[in-house]
């Protein structure tokens, strides 16, 4: 095996062709969310953290480790934008995957094409269940707080509850809070505080979905 040393990137022999091999120290920042990209990474050594900005707030969407792939959008997409950020959460080391790589794979690496697929569709499926899944976000607080109410759980702590919604619909804790003012306008729920001046939720409507449809239509 061949190593090249060119300042903190090696150039490895892998497989028929040349492909580089990128040390990332722990910490350090593989692409920015929003920047240009070219190139795809299969993680061999390390862990790497994949993060977006959801309304102003860090949100983290994986943690990778060997043997995984990400960045891979940049090769199918024209604009080539990063759609999140990876940072390395300890020494890692990367196999960088350019377009060129990728039309050479194409030709004499039908395997490797199966794999990048199996990941894109994976992924996709996830997606499409999870918007099938809340078709809205207000409308995802309401059926969640309504299967509390349905079970006779009326009292819920505001902190804690506001906090799951906001990562279970990712998205900004003040905007599940918005929601949870508007239901409290409509009069089906309210905000106060326990005989131990803990906040708290107060489900007044126990078929919280059914009064919301109503109000809808």
């Amino acid at each position: 095996m061949t190593i090249v040393t060119q300042q903190t990137v090696q150039m490895k022999q892998v497989s028929r062709g040349n492909y580089l091999m990128r040390n990332v120290l722990k910490h350090n920042v593989v692409f920015n969310e929003g920047s240009k990209g070219d190139a795809a990474y299969i993680l061999t050594e390390g862990k790497i953290e994949i993060s977006g900005n959801i309304e102003g707030h860090k949100k983290v969407f994986a943690i990778l480790k060997p043997i995984s792939i990400f960045g891979e959008m940049a090769l199918f997409l024209d604009e080539g934008v990063r759609t999140a950020t990876a940072i390395a959460l300890e020494d890692s080391k990367v196999i960088v995957v350019t377009k060129e790589d990728l039309e050479e794979f194409m030709r004499e690496s039908p395997k490797v094409i199966a794999s990048i697929i199996t990941v894109l569709v994976s992924r996709l499926k996830t997606t499409t269940r999870k918007a099938m899944r809340v078709p809205s976000i207000g409308l995802g607080v309401v059926r969640i707080l309504d299967l509390f109410s349905t079970c006779g759980k009326l009292e819920l702590k505001y902190d804690p509850t506001v906090k799951t919604l906001s990562e279970t619909f990712v998205t900004t804790p003040e905007k599940i809070e918005q929601y949870i003012l508007g239901l409290a306008d409509q009069g089906l729920l309210a905000i106060g505080r326990d005989p131990g001046d803990v906040r708290i939720i107060r489900i007044h409507e126990r078929d919280m979905l059914n009064a919301v449809m109503q109000k809808k239509d």
